[in-house]
């Protein structure tokens, strides 16, 4: 009976931790939301609307994003949003996003421990280490909880998978893992998927400056693990290919911002505060600073825990000016944007060094169990002081921050001024964000000459033979509807984005559709009454990349369903003879 405790209780501990974080965010009840949370919020509005319209796939925002037809959901990652946007046909908005985090949080927790478990065999008590030091890092509830960077949130559960798969590649000839978590990096945010590029090489590097020699058989099996990436993941690349490269669209732009010093990240780090102030993103936290410090004191300088604590010192320097991003301000490095996205990485490789210095932690006169549940309770206590000030900004007590009450009425207007401060939304305020415009994000992937006219366009002016008009519209899953009734033959320049494969139905009939002089669709009607459909047909190349990615997915989980089956059979052995 014991050995059975023993497999269970550490996924219980991550379980019953991550309710407990929220347990008080669920109490209050309402969110101080700022920051991303307005694009993240409005993309999983319009999949929570179209879901309710029996649509799963959307592709452009007609809800949303001012109504005109944003393409946003080809270009950036949206498959781990969909939970979220199950979870509020079923629950209250609140409550909703909070569950949501609760998976997230379960997630990144069970995904942490059993890669530590594979990275350090029977290691048990390590594993959870890892798996709460990582869960509870200031920057991880800094991206949840804070500011709300869910695309790179969701690429934090999936870090510690691809440094396990990268381990597996060189060290084992293992080459699944690594695909499984670069193609979960392709799923989220695409800058993290770059940076676990980036910790790939590093990674290898190490093993070249160690093996002193270059085995092309380990490149044999790098190259499988591209290969089931692109069949995992191509699909998600193909709108960049049709509708992205080349076609005149607005991108965020490259380059370093942010930026912190080396006194401010130590500033940060000894806070060990997850919310965003003074410059702080969350940062690695004390625990962490004190892994950093002490790290090379405390590691077998002969073990692969000094590898991995010596990237940890390298990801963590690539977060301050102490490296020198000037150089590099040309060069691809420069689509990270914000040197601190570095922070996940960082914290991954010093968790597992700290997680390895706790469990070689012993005391004479102090039982080893009792030691790890020591540890477990001080890990649990930082928690609480890292994210008290974002439950009192929450909660607003002291009515100092403002509270949503009305949705925008007149001119487009965003939802927080330039200097971005927290608003208060509840479940009665919730849908009112939505009649205002994100802060950032609402005109990425626009085509530049929309850009260029965004009063126009985002107020949704159109143009009968050069004078504003505005038009009835209405909305459905991926299709914007506007009715016109002319009384002579013209030119119609509507609000609707167009992209490469916007399509475009008068009165139910296909027709060509030309571009406007600011980026929209531009048509030509005699006299009578016109219900224009503007939407958007996904191309059969990205039809069947989907198809081949669910076959994929299907012979893997098939593998790895039989494997389970055989390692539980040998395990209900093992507990018999225990029994």
């Amino acid at each position: 009976m014991y050995y059975k405790l023993k497999k269970i209780y550490p996924i219980l501990i991550i379980i019953v931790l991550s309710l407990l974080i929220l347990i008080p965010f669920f109490k209050i009840n309402q969110l101080g939301v700022h920051n991303d949370w307005s694009f993240h919020a409005a993309r999983v509005q319009q999949l929570y609307l179209n879901l309710t319209r029996g649509h799963f796939f959307t592709y452009s925002a007609t809800d949303t994003f001012s109504k005109v037809g944003n393409g946003n959901f080809l270009f950036y990652p949206t498959f781990f949003l969909y939970p979220w946007a199950f979870l509020k046909l079923l629950f209250t908005p609140i409550a909703s996003y909070l569950i949501y985090v609760w998976l997230l949080f379960v997630a990144t927790g069970l995904i942490a421990f059993f890669c530590m478990q594979s990275f350090d065999k029977q290691a048990t008590w390590q594993s959870l280490f890892f798996a709460l030091i990582y869960l509870i890092a200031p920057y991880h509830l800094f991206l949840t909880l804070d500011n709300y960077v869910l695309g790179e949130a969701q690429a934090y559960m999936f870090i510690p998978l691809v440094l396990l798969g990268m381990y597996n590649v060189i060290y084992k000839d293992k080459w699944v893992t690594l695909a499984i978590g670069m193609t979960m990096m392709a799923y989220t945010h695409y800058v993290s998927l770059f940076i676990s590029v980036e910790a790939c090489v590093a990674i290898l590097v190490c093993y070249l400056i160690q093996n002193k020699k270059i085995e092309l058989s380990k490149f044999v099996i790098l190259a499988k693990s591209i290969g089931l990436f692109i069949l995992l993941s191509l699909w998600q690349f193909i709108p960049l290919i049709t509708d992205y490269f080349h076609q005149d669209l607005f991108s965020p732009n490259p380059g370093f911002m942010s930026m912190q010093s080396a006194g401010d990240f130590f500033v940060s780090a000894v806070s060990n505060g997850a919310l965003c102030q003074g410059g702080s993103q969350g940062g690695i936290g004390l625990i962490l600073l004190f892994t950093l410090i002490f790290g090379w004191l405390l590691i077998d300088k002969n073990s692969k825990y000094m590898w991995v604590y010596l990237l940890g010192v390298l990801f963590t320097l690539m977060i301050t000016t102490v490296f020198p991003w000037y150089y590099f301000a040309k060069t691809p490095l420069a689509i990270i944007q914000f040197p601190y996205r570095y922070t996940g990485y960082a914290t991954a490789f010093l968790a597992i060094t700290l997680s390895k210095i706790l469990f070689t932690l012993k005391f004479n006169k102090i039982n080893k169990n009792v030691t790890n549940w020591g540890i477990v309770l001080i890990l649990t206590a930082l928690y609480a002081g890292s994210v008290y000030p974002i439950i009192a900004r929450n909660s607003n007590s002291a009515g100092t921050v403002p509270v949503l009450t009305s949705q925008r009425t007149g001119n487009y207007k965003t939802f927080r001024d330039v200097k971005d401060l927290p608003i208060i939304i509840n479940n009665s305020s919730y849908n009112k964000q939505f009649s205002y415009g994100a802060l950032y994000g609402e005109t990425d992937y626009m085509p530049m000459k929309a850009l260029e006219n965004e009063e126009s366009v985002l107020n949704r002016v159109s143009y009968i033979n050069g004078h504003k008009k505005l038009l009835r519209q209405y909305s459905k899953a991926n299709e914007i509807h506007y009715l016109v009734n002319t009384n002579r033959r013209s030119i119609i320049n509507l609000p609707a984005l167009q992209y490469h494969n916007t399509r475009v139905y008068i009165n139910n009939r296909l027709v060509d559709a030309q571009i406007s002089d600011r980026g929209t669709v531009l048509t030509k009607l005699p006299k009578g009454k016109y219900n224009i459909e503007v939407t958007y047909k996904p191309s059969m190349l990205l039809i069947v990349a989907r198809v081949i990615a669910v076959m994929s997915w299907i012979y893997i989980v098939f593998l790895w369903g039989i494997k389970l089956w055989k390692i539980a059979r040998n395990n209900l052995n093992e507990f018999s003879d225990v029994d």
